[in-house]
């Protein structure tokens, strides 16, 4: 038995324009989003907002810092008042680690008083496909920087805790507190200890 298919192309585009279409649609496209239509993220940002690139990704976060939140008094909360009478401070940085489909804006209520109380910084960021934070095909993407021989993931796990290591980093902490709500969030935390206990 032979079977015979025959391909009948409607329209004016031959099948290799056809193919070229999708190819260069596949190109514009990340996660279904035509990428020249999204704006920078930099216009959509606070004013305190900050990116930094780590691997290739330009990751969006904000740091509250004690010393400046004590600089700007003009804000009166229960907890600033608390802090301010209170003389113990806990003076480790705290990085913040939001749920599966939020972002810094999580954290936007907490963040200024969490630096006020503990008396150090606060750091939270987007996770890649979170946020500001930027969306790179990671059938594409290559870990700039480094010699991996296998491009890393931006949006696994072990990104999520070397992204939360770089930041350790960037506080230049000795010791940290990492604060999550939720699961993914709790297990990037756990690692995260794992691996700066080993460092």
């Amino acid at each position: 038995m032979r079977v015979l298919l025959i391909f009948i192309f409607f329209g004016f585009k031959s099948p290799e324009q056809w193919l070229d279409a999708r190819t260069k649609q596949k190109r514009e496209k990340i996660a279904g989003i035509d990428q020249d239509e999204l704006l920078d993220p930099s216009l959509l940002a606070d004013p305190d907002s900050c990116f930094c690139e780590f691997r290739g990704v330009q990751i969006h976060h904000k740091v509250y810092d004690a010393e400046s939140q004590a600089n700007n008094s003009s804000q009166s909360h229960t907890l600033s008042q608390v802090a301010h009478n209170n003389s113990w401070k806990l003076g480790l940085p705290m990085i913040l680690l939001h749920g599966f489909g939020a972002s810094v804006y999580s954290w936007s209520r907490a963040m200024k008083p969490l630096a006020e109380l503990t008396g150090s910084k606060v750091l939270a960021f987007d996770r890649p496909a979170f946020g500001l934070t930027s969306r790179v095909d990671a059938s594409t993407h290559l870990s700039t920087g480094t010699n991996d021989a296998k491009p890393l993931n931006p949006y696994s796990l072990s990104f999520s805790v070397l992204a939360t290591l770089y930041f350790i980093d960037f506080l230049a902490a000795e010791k940290i507190v990492l604060v999550g709500y939720a699961h993914f969030s709790c297990y990037i935390g756990v690692f995260t200890a794992g691996f700066f206990m080993i460092q």
